[in-house]
């Protein structure tokens, strides 16, 4: 038999909170708990009862409940006023008194529960937002991947009013890793800002926007079929802007006809021109209908997550960004005033965010960033599917060389260096 909860809502009242509760006894599922999910009255109890039934019913995962149960045990013995089972008449006056290994056992025993509540042992989600105009296939792929019917599918444009979330478990690949959890989102389509009236189409289109978001990776669905259209413009700006790791999907490959040997080549080069916004995004070309390459899209997930957390040491930038100003200095203007560039390191990753220090950031025109975004993205391996967030920073010259910042660069940028310049493979 299935435990069933009874929980009577907006019963925050402390004198007629359980009053309102007991009018539901003649239902006959059992003791109501009175809770209030606004302030969070009752809600202990309705846990407590919860566990004790998922204890008793024996459902539960090997070792459930086994951190609550010794926290338990080790409050109960840190309260505990006779002897306790393991203790003789000179432990117990010792822990009585707060003096010698008695007292720092029960101690140490209730901290190391505590302390077990703050390992996670349980793999990390990774969130993966599906988005895309209405009818690309979403749904489709969701379906696809999962091997079952997880949404409703149907020609019918705006079929998915609401995100729907699946989880998925990985097993490692070896005894010693994790499994990995795969958490994917499929989202409403999301048409033109202008055709979209405020009703229940406006909080869905609120809801899809709201999963990138939150989302490690965005699988940006496209119909291959169509091509490459406004709304898939604006929502590779969304994406790009969010600082999410991407990843074009052009679905409805096997609908293509006249394909050839050069079909695949034509169609990467005409996603990269028509999707500025997310050049650095790999692209690949599946059927949800038919599973033809689903199963890569694993691998390319894991890959852009990598992309999205990693790390490049301060002393590499330095080396890149020498080698872009010697390959191509700042713009001069027809003042004659230009841009030096001190030094640069990264602050932050999810996406990588990365501080350039110059003398003036309003000297250095928007063409010459995007130059700097694609040196590095040419010298570094690894940051093909995440954004790269530039935070540029005035400060003077003498400021820099009196903090003897200026020599992480092995000399200032522009002035030749002292070490020895490595030119982009394409130099030669």
């Amino acid at each position: 038999r299935i435990p069933v909860m009874l929980a009577v809502n907006k019963c925050e009242s402390e004198k007629t909170g359980a009053t309102s509760a007991a009018e539901f006894w003649q239902l006959g599922v059992g003791n109501p708990f009175p809770v209030s999910a606004l302030h969070g009255v009752g809600t202990a109890d309705l846990l407590e009862s919860m566990f004790e039934s998922i204890v008793d019913q024996k459902s539960a995962v090997d070792g459930f409940g086994t951190k609550v149960q010794k926290l338990k045990e080790a409050k109960s013995n840190l309260k505990h006023k006779g002897p306790l089972p393991w203790e003789d008449e000179t432990d117990y006056k010792m822990r009585k008194w707060g003096i010698g290994d008695p007292a720092q056992r029960v101690l140490n025993d209730y901290e190391t529960a505590i302390a077990a509540f703050d390992t996670d042992d349980q793999p990390e989600e990774i969130n993966i937002a599906i988005i895309g105009r209405p009818n690309v296939g979403k749904s489709s792929l969701l379906n696809t991947i999962f091997g079952d019917t997880r949404a409703i599918v149907s020609d019918m444009a705006g079929t998915t009013r609401d995100s729907i979330d699946a989880l998925m478990e990985r097993p490692a690949s070896s005894p010693e890793e994790k499994a990995t959890l795969y958490r994917f989102v499929d989202t409403a389509g999301i048409r033109r800002k202008g055709k979209v009236n405020f009703g229940p189409e406006f909080f869905m289109v609120n809801r899809a926007l709201r999963a990138i978001r939150r989302a490690d990776v965005v699988l940006l669905v496209l119909d291959a079929t169509a091509g490459v259209t406004e709304q898939d413009r604006v929502l590779a700006q969304k994406i790009s802007d969010d600082g999410r790791a991407c990843v074009i999907v052009c679905n409805k490959w096997d609908a293509v006809v006249d394909k050839d040997s050069n079909t695949y080549d034509k169609s990467v080069k005409y996603v990269r021109e028509e999707l500025p916004q997310v050049r650095w995004a790999p692209i690949i070309f599946l059927s949800a209908a038919t599973g033809q390459r689903v199963g890569k899209l694993y691998g390319v997930i894991d890959d852009a997550l990598t992309a999205h957390r990693k790390r490049v040491p301060t002393a590499i930038l330095n080396e890149v960004l020498r080698d872009a100003i010697l390959w191509q200095p700042p713009p001069a203007r027809r003042s004659g005033q230009s841009a030096r560039v001190y030094y640069c390191h990264q602050v932050s990753t999810r996406p990588p965010t990365i501080v350039v220090f110059c003398n003036d950031p309003g000297l250095l025109p928007n063409n010459y960033r995007r130059y700097l975004d694609r040196k590095f993205r040419e010298s570094l391996t690894g940051l093909e599917a995440t954004p790269i967030r530039w935070i540029f920073r005035g400060r003077r010259e003498r400021d820099v060389q009196r903090a003897g910042l200026g020599r992480t660069m092995n000399g200032a940028p522009g002035a030749g260096g002292t070490g020895t310049s490595f030119p982009f493979p394409h130099a030669d």
